[in-house]
């Protein structure tokens, strides 16, 4: 019995004797007198002797099988401080030891594990055995967290409607003895995300849907950085998160914002866990200070973060009956549905974000521009709409010859995604307009567009003949034709090409709505083609955008260019992040284009490549460095040669 408690310690056992034990908990242990480490277990002798020797435990049994250490070990709980695929198993074992839990986040890994989890409690109350779970959900137990919690029941901001969470850890602070971090197919989602996931249940309910997922990988394997965006069920209405993970080289941080219909709360609760900061709808700011000021800084880099402590102090008591739990069972099995649920968002590539643009390139391999097709719109998403919705697509045909298939959209791509569609709906309308080359209808026949059109049964519709709604853009007058504006869902399919008009500079995405006007003869609009193209573009909703890279053009584009082959697809949500793609795979700087650089500055969208999450192939591995489409000679003999083609 140690001095000064008047009852005997909770005697304990660790099972796992990394660097969480060793920065985390034993460092909290050490400073509670109502504990006492009695046995240490980990498949490394060495790791538990060091730890014993570290924080001077009082001659405890070291076992390298924990099982050894649940039979033989004089202990009335256990902490299980290993890598998360061995949780479930030891937690089952040592409750059916008669031994009390706390085990580290999450208690599972799947929902088969936690089912088993489940059983062993219901089978030991059916016999009369009580047992205590708790999952170490430790920065529950932070002392800004708790008056953020408490100051939310009472009602400071009003009814809660959104939270943003932002954490970030250095690896190189963990020191770690194993590598199961690298080994996780989520990375940082199973690492440290969980807190944030458990935080947010916490406050705000189980889960109901995982609405968005941006992963990032280091080395094409490995999340590195991860977005989601959740709904949660709160007991007075739903409740958005938006949660970041990040492995960094900084200082760790843990973020949390409350958002409410009166103000909000923030806090970090790695750097400053004795800070709060309450903002409320008026404008006044109020800042609550807890205990620790300046040393609370060090604590992060000295592991006496205080959620531990309050954690295992805690635990202690609900070994002994003294309190409810603060962290139940329930709330641990909640955090493992939801880790599965946003794993599973991972497995099927659905991988969308709010805030951030996400482009995918996809190379096509041995000709098979189906598959390639397929797998450029299922990384960003796939499609969303409903069944049999009235879906419009929108390629270029811009010319009624297409030499060396360099000038309009490849038939075989638009074929590709027009089988994709017809598994979703029977309403498709493929568009193009009347322009300076002829009608539209007719540049569709000789390109051999419509016999695919109507292989896929499909129907054409020359907007130049539609219904159209007048817009002023500037001093000039543009028509914008009612399909268009009344589509249930629009794809937009470009071609990567470079452009000499009104020096554009290139052709893709926001280029390839200019021919969506009804106005038959566009040359008119070019004086203001940078304006008109910013206005189609805001006005305009684009759900899908799949560009033909299969074969490119550069030099003198629009059509008298040279053809690049570079056998990609090239797809996205927002047409300015992917025309900025597309302008680094063609070596042009996106903020040299005067229509991507004013879209970025209009807040249209993201031309920074750092910025941008690039899905599939590696941008360095697809990189060309395009002709552009200035009159030097070798553009000019490239033209001159694409005309005798064209012509002869």
């Amino acid at each position: 019995m140690r001095k000064g408690t008047g009852l005997e310690p909770v005697k304990v056992g660790v099972i796992g004797c990394g660097t969480v034990a060793e920065t985390c908990h034993l460092p909290a242990a050490v400073q509670i007198p109502e504990l006492r480490i009695e046995a240490l277990a980990d498949i490394n002798e060495e790791n538990a002797g060091s730890l014993a020797s570290k924080f001077d435990l009082d001659d405890p049994l070291i076992y390298t099988d924990y099982r050894r250490l649940l039979r033989e070990a004089d202990v009335d709980a256990v902490w299980i401080l290993t890598p998360p695929k061995l949780h479930a198993r030891m937690v089952i074992d040592s409750l059916n030891q008669g031994k009390h839990v706390l085990c580290e986040k999450p208690l599972a890994t799947t929902l088969e594990e936690s089912e088993a989890i489940k059983k062993a409690l219901r089978k030991l109350g059916e016999n009369g055995e009580h047992r205590i779970l708790m999952p170490a959900h430790n920065f529950i137990f932070t002392p800004c967290y708790g008056r953020a919690h408490k100051l939310l029941e009472e009602g400071a901001i009003g009814r809660l409607n959104r939270i943003t969470g932002y954490i970030t850890t250095n690896l190189s602070f963990y020191k770690a003895k194993t590598d199961f971090r690298m080994q996780a197919k989520g990375g940082v989602i199973e690492d440290i995300l969980p807190h944030l996931m458990y935080l947010s249940q916490d406050i705000a309910g189980p889960l109901t849907e995982v609405s968005s997922l941006n992963p990032r990988v280091r080395g094409r394997s490995i999340i590195h950085d991860v977005e989601v965006d959740v709904k949660l069920r709160g007991l007075e209405g739903e409740v958005e998160a938006s949660l970041s993970a990040a492995w960094s080289s900084f200082v760790p941080t843990l973020k949390l914002e409350l958002m409410g219909e009166r103000g909000r709360i923030s806090m970090d609760l790695l750097r400053t866990p004795y800070n709060l900061t309450m903002e409320r709808g008026d404008g006044e700011v109020e800042k609550y200070r807890m205990g620790r000021r300046i040393l609370q800084y060090l604590d992060v880099f000295r592991g006496r973060h205080p959620s531990y402590l309050n954690e295992h102090k805690h635990f202690i008591n609900l070994v002994r009956g003294e309190c409810n739990p603060r962290v139940t069972v329930e709330d641990g099995l909640n955090l493992v549905t939801m880790l599965n649920k946003v794993l599973s968002k991972l497995d099927e590539g659905v991988h969308l974000q709010r805030g951030r643009e996400v482009v995918s390139i996809v190379r096509v391999e041995d000709n098979l521009i189906d598959e390639a097709v397929r797998r450029a719109i299922k990384y960003v998403g796939g499609f969303r709409f409903r069944r049999n919705a009235k879906v419009v697509v929108k390629p270029n045909v811009c010319f009624k010859r297409n030499t060396d298939n360099m000038i309009i959209t490849d038939p075989r791509v638009l074929g590709s995604v027009l089988s994709l569609l017809r598994e979703r709906t029977n309403r498709i309308l493929v568009v193009e307009s009347d322009n300076n080359s002829g009608r539209g209808d007719i540049r569709v026949k000789k390109t051999g567009v419509m016999d695919v059109i109507e292989d896929h049964g499909a129907e054409f519709i020359n907007l130049s003949d539609d219904e159209y709604e007048e817009h002023n853009v500037s001093d000039v007058t543009i028509k914008i034709p009612k399909t268009i504006l009344e589509a249930e869902y629009l794809v937009n399919m470009p071609k990567i090409k470079t452009c000499n008009i009104a020096n554009m500079i290139i052709s893709i995405s926001m280029k390839n709505m200019f021919g969506i006007l009804s106005d038959k003869k566009k040359m008119r609009l070019h004086k203001r083609l940078v304006e008109v193209l910013l206005y189609i573009n805001k006005r305009i909703r684009q759900d899908l955008i799949i560009v033909d890279g299969v074969v490119a053009m550069e030099g003198l584009g629009p059509v008298w260019g040279s053809p690049v082959n570079l056998n990609l697809i090239v797809s996205g949500l927002n047409p300015v992040s992917v025309d900025a793609v597309c302008c680094n795979i063609m070596g042009i700087n996106p903020y040299s284009v005067e229509v991507l650089w004013r879209a970025y500055r209009d807040g249209m969208g993201q031309i920074d490549i750092e910025k941008i999450t690039v899905l599939g192939e590696d941008m360095n591995d697809v990189k060309r460095r395009f002709a552009y489409p200035t009159f030097i000679t070798k553009n000019v003999v490239g033209a001159i040669r694409t005309a005798l083609k064209t012509y002869l």
